[in-house]
């Protein structure tokens, strides 16, 4: 294994943490993760005092170790800002958001933490404010229990994702001891949010006022009005309602005929925005507002004493095991080398042992010369009595053949008078009785064994002082 791998998966943090979610709700902390099996009735931490301690409460309720904890705060923990999107990278947002804030904010800069994201539709962004105190509190609070701090988010981004397939509506929100709210979200981005400060809950039921209902559609419908003339292009027809301590069929159908947009109850299981909340918080996408930048975030001490002894224990039981393999495994070529020495000094040994009987087989000069002097000796010897053969062959076929067929063609009108046979050569002279007699006669000789194949290159014709015509034929290389 490399050692370097080695180190890196000693020394980084695992990759498949458990992930817990905490929503924060003024009344109540809700639990919820997409991994862990969490109990109903151990979901839910009603508020008693300080929320940070019912949050540390419910943290050290679950069993399972090492968590990964995002925490989703509520509007009433952040401040919520909109201005010109920063002419710097998205990467340095959050560390000069606190300076591009500072003309609207109470706090020094570096007493706060801040993130932003883009508004839909236009050129500026929503900018999120915590106390960096809250943060560090948080922070010490989840490490104390055991756990890692993951993400700490806005519950404006979780609502955003609430209605499902619907990317573009209006939210009218209010959680228990909370005011009423009115957001637009864009592309499930928060646009637009606002607090209906007078208004006192509850809108339904027996306590319920007409007049206090006419006011908040006015309210309603002047933001509707202001969002049509801000957001064009976008279509914001419907209203969601999700409002603690009401009865949504009522107030959905309340406003719904005070308003000029459709309105519905944003959920059909759940009647409390926490657990609505704690329902959609695993939607949060990974460019969502993160109010726990990463200079807050602890150094983890990666060369620990811990981790060096680990390494170096496993490096030395890896060299060990390296040594005693390769001795295992010299060990066993020397072995096999004796072995092998062992073979090649019998072969040495065969070898001179033949070497020595090569030596007494072999002839020496005087008899290699005596049998080079017989074969050069029988060679001429098998010469000539090829010849003889060849010679006596030729004169059998010369003397017997040739002229028995000669006497087979006798012709009155041709007469011999001079023949000479060789091997390869038949001249004839003769006289004949006229000069037609010639050719005919030699074509008679197709008809004989002895004759067949004999060509003349040269036939002489001509008359002897007593006008009697002769003729000579001379076979192709014949001599007179």
């Amino acid at each position: 294994m490399d050692i370097k791998a080695l180190v890196k998966k000693l020394t980084s943090k695992a990759s498949n943490t458990t992930r817990v979610f905490v929503v924060v709700q003024p009344s109540a902390i809700y639990l919820s993760s997409p991994s862990l099996s969490i109990e109903e009735d151990k979901a839910e931490f009603p508020v008693e005092g300080d929320w940070l301690s019912t949050l540390e409460q419910a943290i050290s309720s679950l069993k399972a170790a090492s968590l990964s904890i995002d925490v989703v705060l509520h509007s009433n923990l952040y401040q919520s800002y909109q201005i010109d999107k920063p002419n710097v990278p998205r990467e340095e947002w959050s560390s000069a958001l606190p300076f591009l804030l500072k003309d609207l904010i109470t706090e020094k800069v570096t007493d706060i933490v801040a993130d932003a994201a883009l508004v839909p539709g236009n050129s500026k962004v929503q900018a999120y404010v915590v106390a960096k105190s809250l943060v560090l509190d948080l922070l010490q609070r989840v490490t104390s229990s055991g756990h890692t701090m993951g993400r700490l988010l806005i519950e404006d981004d979780v609502w955003g994702h609430s209605a499902g397939e619907l990317s573009n509506f209006l939210l009218l929100q209010r959680s228990k001891d909370s005011n009423f709210r009115v957001s637009a979200f864009v592309d499930n981005k928060c646009a637009f949010q606002r607090t209906m400060r007078g208004v006192v809950a509850p809108l339904t039921g027996v306590a319920s006022s007409a007049l206090q209902l006419d006011g908040v559609a006015l309210e309603l419908q002047r933001s509707i009005d202001y969002l049509s003339s801000q957001l064009k292009g976008t279509s914001l027809h419907q209203l969601k309602v999700c409002c603690d301590e009401e009865q949504h069929d009522e107030l959905a159908q309340s406003l719904d005929e005070r308003l000029s947009v459709k309105v519905s109850r944003l959920s059909e299981n759940a009647e409390i925005s926490g657990q609505v909340l704690a329902q959609h918080v695993a939607e949060i996408e990974s460019d969502d507002i993160n109010l726990f930048p990463a200079h807050l975030q602890p150094k983890q001490e990666r060369f620990t004493l811990v981790n060096v002894v680990a390494v170096w224990a496993l490096v030395a039981v890896m060299l060990l095991g390296g040594f005693g393999y390769f001795t295992m495994q010299n060990s066993s070529l020397e072995s096999e080398l004796k072995v092998v020495q062992s073979e090649q000094a019998k072969l040495n040994s065969q070898l001179r042992k033949l070497q020595g009987r090569l030596a007494d087989h072999k002839p020496s000069a005087e008899k290699i010369a005596a049998v080079n002097r017989l074969k050069l000796e029988v060679q001429a010897q098998q010469g000539a009595l090829k010849a003889v053969g060849e010679f006596d062959e030729s004169q059998q076929l010369g003397y017997s053949g040739i002229m028995r067929s000669l006497a087979q063609l006798g012709r009155n009108d041709i007469s011999l008078n001079y023949i000479l046979i060789d091997e390869h050569n038949l001249d004839l002279k003769g006289l004949a009785r006229d000069a037609q007699a010639i050719p005919n006669w030699v074509n008679q000789f197709k008809t004989e064994l002895s004759l067949i194949g004999r060509a003349f290159e040269k036939l002489n014709i001509a008359r002897n002082e007593n006008n009697i015509i002769t003729f000579e034929l001379k076979t192709k290389g014949g001599t007179q």
